[in-house]
C-alpha cells in the first residue's frame, strides 16, 4: 500500500469502516503476533495480546491525527499488553520450550525478549523500539547486541 492510499485507507478508518480497519492492521498484524509470540510464554497470551491492541486501535483510531500514528499506536498497545503479562509471568518458571528458535528466547529475560522479538521478528528498527517499549535507544541497542552475539540471531 502506497502512503496515498494509506492516508485514504486511514481517513475511511476514522470514519468508522472497519474494513479500512482490517486493511491497516494488514500492514502490521505480522510484526504485532511475532513480537508477541517470542516474547509471551503460550499462544493464547499471543492472541488475547494481539486481539485486545486489535480492538483497542478499533475504538481510538478516530482520534489518531496521522496515517503514521497507527503503527506505532498499535505496536505501543501490544508492547503495554505484553508488559501486563511479564508482571503476571514474575515468580514462575517458563515452560520450558525443548528447542528452536522458542527456546532460545526463553533464555533471555522479560524486557531482552521483547526487544530482541521486536527487533528479529518484527523488523523494527531501534529507535522504533525505543519508542514502543519506553526504554532509551541506547538500552535497545545495547540489548539487541548482546542477544544478538549470544545466540546469532542476524
Amino acid at each position: 500500500m502506497d502512503k496515498s492510499e494509506y492516508r485514504d485507507t486511514a481517513e475511511m478508518a476514522a470514519s468508522g469502516d472497519a474494513g479500512a480497519f482490517g486493511r491497516l492492521y494488514e500492514t502490521i498484524y505480522q510484526e504485532m503476533y511475532y513480537s508477541a509470540f517470542y516474547s509471551l510464554r503460550s499462544e493464547a497470551d499471543t492472541l488475547d495480546a494481539v486481539t485486545g491492541t486489535i480492538r483497542d486501535g478499533f475504538a481510538a483510531i478516530g482520534r489518531l491525527r496521522t496515517e503514521s500514528a497507527f503503527r506505532t499506536f498499535m505496536m505501543k498497545n501490544v508492547c503495554a499488553r505484553i508488559k501486563q503479562y511479564f508482571k503476571e509471568y514474575a515468580g514462575t518458571s517458563p515452560q520450558g520450550y525443548s528447542g528452536g528458535i522458542k527456546g532460545e528466547f526463553e533464555r533471555l529475560s522479560d524486557m531482552e525478549r521483547l526487544v530482541t522479538a521486536l527487533y528479529v521478528a518484527g523488523r523494527f528498527l531501534p529507535d522504533e523500539i525505543s519508542a514502543f517499549t519506553g526504554l532509551s535507544a541506547r538500552a535497545v541497542k545495547k540489548t539487541i547486541g548482546r542477544c544478538i552475539e549470544q545466540f546469532s540471531l542476524d
